[in-house]
């Protein structure tokens, strides 16, 4: 029992030691060259206009 705590132990330490070399400043490093560039995704102009029409028929 001792020999499996021991053992969670230490590969929890080497997990958190994993983690800390391949994380800098809270994100993660996304290659050889460091972290990618931010990306920002276009923003997508909408058309708000509206065309009303009216028919010739009306039922009043």
């Amino acid at each position: 029992m001792v020999l499996i705590i021991v053992a969670g132990v230490v590969l929890t330490g080497a997990f958190a030691f994993y983690i800390s070399r391949n994380v800098e400043h809270g994100e993660a490093r996304f290659g050889p060259d460091g972290q990618i560039p931010p990306y920002e995704p276009p923003v997508e102009e909408k058309d708000w206009r509206v065309t009303v029409t009216q028919s010739e028929k009306t039922d009043d």
